[in-house]
């Protein structure tokens, strides 16, 4: 039982922005389906939603810039054993790419080792998270680079990312806050870049 939903990131160079989301999220059963308005294994409904599209325009220059901004995953489900939410990419890259043959590639960080962002990369992180510190993460756009660390977003032929994992109930539901950066400067050709990202929830 899960369920998926997809994410565009969209970036644009000049105007860097990023697009993410698919949204999927598979379901074995009707959601507060079960006993005493609970569930059980395998008749637990499950919902999953996010941002549609996270824009993330950066105006390159003469130095690195960066912009950060924020998609809201949102999982709903009555199972009593909580839920497992997770990311990848929908394709076999991770590149952000552009209209032309210009790509923007991830950071080279990992959640066990994240690191901050290069220019020219991009990737995402969740506070407090694996190794990626606590935080706060804040919304920037078009500044100079920071210590905040980041990762790569696996490939579809990739380990999915794991994001959440709780063990109770989760109604109303639960947000999680997954953070998106890039950094550029002026190698990169102004463009608009993106890539389709799939968030999956799944019933413990």
């Amino acid at each position: 039982m899960k369920r998926h939903t997809q994410h565009l990131l969209v970036l644009t160079i000049l105007a860097l922005s990023l697009l993410a989301p698919t949204i999927s999220s598979a379901i074995p059963g009707d959601y507060g389906a079960g006993a005493y308005g609970a569930c059980t294994y395998n008749t637990c409904g499950i919902t999953v939603t996010s941002d549609s599209v996270v824009n993330m325009n950066v105006t390159p220059g003469s130095s690195t810039t960066c912009t950060t901004q924020k998609d809201s995953v949102v999982v709903t489900t009555d199972s009593p054993t909580g839920y497992s939410l997770s990311m990848k990419s929908n394709t076999s890259s991770s590149n952000l790419t552009g209209s032309s043959a210009a790509f923007i590639p991830p950071t080279s960080g990992t959640q066990a080792s994240p690191t901050a962002l290069a220019a020219n990369t991009w990737g995402y992180r969740v506070d407090s998270l694996a190794s990626f510190g606590s935080g706060p993460t804040i919304a920037s756009s078009n500044t100079a680079p920071s210590a905040a660390t980041f990762a790569a977003v696996p490939t579809s032929a990739q380990t999915a990312a794991s994001l959440a994992t709780t063990s109770a109930v989760a109604n109303p539901g639960i947000t999680t806050p997954v953070w998106f950066g890039i950094c550029t400067n002026t190698a990169t050709p102004a463009d608009t870049y993106s890539t389709g990202i799939t968030f999956t929830a799944v019933v413990n």
